[in-house]
This record gives structure tokens, sequence and C-alpha cells, in this order.
């Protein structure tokens, strides 16, 4: 019987976003869950030899954890495996990269339900571990790519990548600046705007919208990898302005 006006235990399935050392053998663990949003929990003797947890507490795993809220931190007390995309993400250092950036981004854009995050990061994170068919493969940068786009759509901080990001008027237009939020006209341009390949920006409103054919061929020709590249680096810099945090580990892949 729980104590009286204690909050009562649930069950969810989580993915584990980040962890922190506690003591000598607990662990602090940031999960983000499809129904409870981000969740802080710390899983006791997890990190003992013995620990009846196992590997089940890694990241790139989805799992089914039994959460007790507390007043800092709830108490996870049970987890079993749902799906492991782990052996084939650490396996591979670029898979490995856009994995862990595709988990800090997820953080920080999920909100108080989590719901289409922790679908999106599935999606993804399946995708860069290469166990669902893809008709048209696109590297793991690309993915993790993809997955920011459109988690910052669900966030509602996605780059206006056609029309002007300020009055609306319609694209598309050569400057983009980040902090104004994405294509800018050249009456609402400011000072310091990038004025990237439109190739560069076509391949974002690929990403967008799902368009894998025309990006695989991209990422297949001779200078689509210089294009992904400038693609990327406009996606992060607009993420980074926005949301006001490094994404170190989304900025290294």
């Amino acid at each position: 019987m729980s104590r009286r006006g204690s909050r009562p235990s649930f069950r969810d399935e989580a993915f584990v976003v980040r962890t922190h050392k506690l003591g000598e053998a607990d662990l602090v663990i940031v999960l983000l869950t499809r129904n409870h949003g981000t969740v802080r929990g710390v899983a006791k003797g997890v990190r003992k030899p013995n620990s009846r947890f196992g590997s089940r507490l890694d990241r790139f795993c989805r799992v089914d954890v039994q959460l007790y809220p507390g007043r800092d931190l709830a108490s996870i007390t049970d987890a079993a495996t749902v799906a492991t995309y782990a052996p084939q993400i650490v396996a591979d250092v670029d898979r490995y990269y856009a994995a862990t950036a595709a988990l800090e981004v997820a953080q920080v854009t999920a909100g108080e339900d989590g719901g289409e995050i922790f679908d999106l990061l599935d999606a993804a994170l399946a995708d860069i571990a290469g166990v669902r068919p893809a008709a048209h493969p696109l590297p793991p940068r690309t993915l993790v790519d993809w997955f920011v786009l459109h988690a910052l759509t669900v966030a509602g901080w996605a780059p206006s990548l056609v029309d002007c990001a300020q009055c609306g008027k319609r694209g598309p237009h050569r400057a983009f600046h980040p902090r104004a939020g994405g294509a800018v006209c050249t009456v609402c341009r400011p000072p310091g705007s990038l004025t990237p390949p439109p190739a560069a920006v076509r391949a974002l409103w690929w990403l967008a919208h799902g368009r894998d054919e025309e990006l695989s061929r991209l990422a297949e020709s001779g200078d689509g990898a210089d294009i992904l590249g400038t693609a990327h680096d406009l996606l992060v810099a607009h993420v980074r302005q926005q949301v006001e945090r490094p994404f170190s580990a989304y900025a290294a892949v």
C-alpha cells in the first residue's frame, strides 16, 4: 500500500538520454519517456558487476521501466529491454556520433508529453543503426539532421527554408540567418546573414519533406558530401541560436 500523499508508481517506455554517476554504485539516469516526458531517476547499485539491471539501462536501447516518483528523483526499480540499437551503433563511429547527437537534441526538444519526440527518436535510432530496410540509404549525419528538423518542428523551432522567417514573403530567398529563424528576404535580412549555396537549403527542405530519393542521389554525387555538410552546419547554427544551448554532440557529428 502506498503512503498517504505519495504519487503512484508507473511503467513507461523510455530511452536513456544521459547518465551521471552517484556515489560508488548508483547512477542518475535522464530518461525520455513515451508518456511522461523527461524523467530524472536513480538506479541503485546499477554500476555493480552483479547488478540485476545489467545492460538494460544503456543508451540506444528502448526499455520498459518501472518508476516510483520522488521529491527530486524517481526510483528506477525495474527495466526490461524492448528493442536495442546499441550493437550496430557502437560498432561504427559515424553512427555512434549521430545517435549521441540525436539523444542530446531529444532531451531538449521533448515537452511534458514527449510522445512525438519519443517516436521520432525511435525511428531515427533504428535508421542510424541500419536495422530498418531503406530504399534510399542516407549517411548517419543526414539521418540525425532529419531527426533534428522534425524534432524542431514538433517543438515549434523549425527554420523557415523557403519563405521569409520574419515577414513571410514568399521565397526562396538567398539569405539565411539562424537567429532570425532561417531564410530571410532582402528587406528583413539582418547584418551578418549567411548566403549559403541554394543546394544546401534545398537539401534541408528535402529532409523536412521526406525526399529520400533526391537526398540519396545527392549524397552519392561528387559534391554531395560538401552540400550536405553545409546543410548540417546551417541546422547546427539554427538550433544553437533558437534554443540557446551549445549542442556539442550535435555539432561534432
